[in-house]
């Protein structure tokens, strides 16, 4: 046995736990060892005769209250990443019900409505695909961390 093996159970025997005879027959033989344990008897019998101090009266009150903003500081940016998505959803949703009512003919726009919509928005399109790099990769960064929540959502649940 080596001194490096007492390490994790010197304060084992410091307190007076029975470990096994090898443990006892090297610190027996070995003088580093009686020093060690000797300095982790010492500091056990110091905490033994040492006051615990006394928490502040509001202490877990407070200790609970930060963890509980922290929590729901982290939580507020998930949530706004899900409103988005279910805004998304929502907007897709409303689209395809369009879709489906202009192609059974339910709905109709007069060709200079459509140009003039058309015309309102040609600068935001021309914006957004130009930028359609970055908007892919933000959907997909988005859509990263809404699977990343889900997972972890459901292993928290486990």
């Amino acid at each position: 046995m080596r001194c490096d093996d007492l390490d994790d159970v010197i304060e084992a025997l410091a307190e007076g736990d029975t470990l096994s005879a090898e443990y006892h027959a090297h610190v027996a033989g070995c003088s580093r060892c009686q020093a060690r344990l000797a300095m982790a008897r010492a500091v056990d019998r110091l905490l033994a005769t040492r006051e615990a101090p006394v928490p502040p009266a509001a202490f877990t009150f407070r200790v609970m209250e930060r963890v509980g903003r922290a929590e729901w500081r982290a939580e507020q940016l998930v949530d706004v990443g899900f409103n988005v998505a279910v805004a998304a959803g929502i907007a897709l949703v409303v689209a395809g019900v369009v879709g489906l009512a202009w192609s059974l003919g339910w709905l109709t726009v007069e060709r200079p409505t459509l140009e003039a919509v058309g015309a309102a928005i040609e600068p935001w399109v021309s914006s957004t695909l130009a930028r359609g790099p970055t908007v892919v990769l933000a959907a997909l960064l988005l859509t990263s961390a809404l699977g990343l929540w889900w997972w972890v959502e459901g292993e928290a649940s486990l």
